[in-house]
């Protein structure tokens, strides 16, 4: 079996309607218009609540598939799938959330482990929309490095990192340090929560596939 990729184009219309209180037309149209260059126009405010955002398609179009590539492995997914995936997970969480509360209530006010790392590993779905079905996407982790030092991290999933630094003479706030195999040695330690954004981590990945 060969594996394709088939697509089908067909041309949409992007409406959206806002809630907008102005003097006239014109002026309710001019803040339409200064909100939408101040990428303002989706903060969805309750001056200027977001009332219909939306694809509608083009009438009198004909659906045509056809075969764009034929491929060894399928390719990652582009943002528009991610963000789809993290939304529709995202639902998802906070039902499994609530369900889980109305579980504890009925059981006397106890909530069952069980149903909230359900709802965690759904909610972890939603940061990541690269996970799906149960099938984990690898972590990544992006360390900056100024100076020879530290400076942070960025991943794809919430993680922390620490840094432990054996060159750590003079450091009065050196620890010991658990080694692999039994022991410790003295070291400097940093912790550097990470920036989670999934999105860089994917095209610094894909660069370098590249490269």
């Amino acid at each position: 079996m060969t594996r394709y990729i088939v697509q089908y184009v067909l041309d949409y219309q992007h409406r959206v309607q806002v809630g907008i209180h102005a003097a006239s037309p014109e002026a309710a149209t001019e803040k339409a218009q200064a909100a939408f260059d101040t990428a303002t126009l989706w903060d969805d405010t309750g001056q200027m609540p977001l009332l219909f955002d939306d694809y509608e398609e083009t009438d009198g179009q004909p659906l045509i598939f056809e075969v764009v590539a034929e491929v060894e492995t399928w390719p990652e997914p582009e943002s528009s799938v991610l963000h789809q995936r993290r939304a529709s997970a995202a639902e998802r969480a906070c039902r499994l959330l609530v369900e889980a509360y109305q579980r504890g209530e009925e059981s006397g006010g106890s909530i069952a482990w069980e149903d909230l790392d359900a709802a965690h590993a759904v909610a972890l779905e939603a940061l990541d929309g690269n996970r799906r079905q149960g099938i984990l996407a690898p972590v990544r982790v992006m360390v900056g490095v100024e100076g020879g030092v530290v400076q942070g991290a960025t991943a794809n999933v919430p993680m922390e990192l620490v840094v432990v630094d054996y060159d750590s003479d003079g450091d009065p706030d050196a620890v010991q340090v658990p080694q692999t195999g039994g022991g410790t040695s003295m070291a400097s330690v940093a912790c550097h929560p990470a920036l989670v954004d999934p999105d860089t981590l994917r095209v610094l990945w894909r660069q370098l596939a590249m490269d």
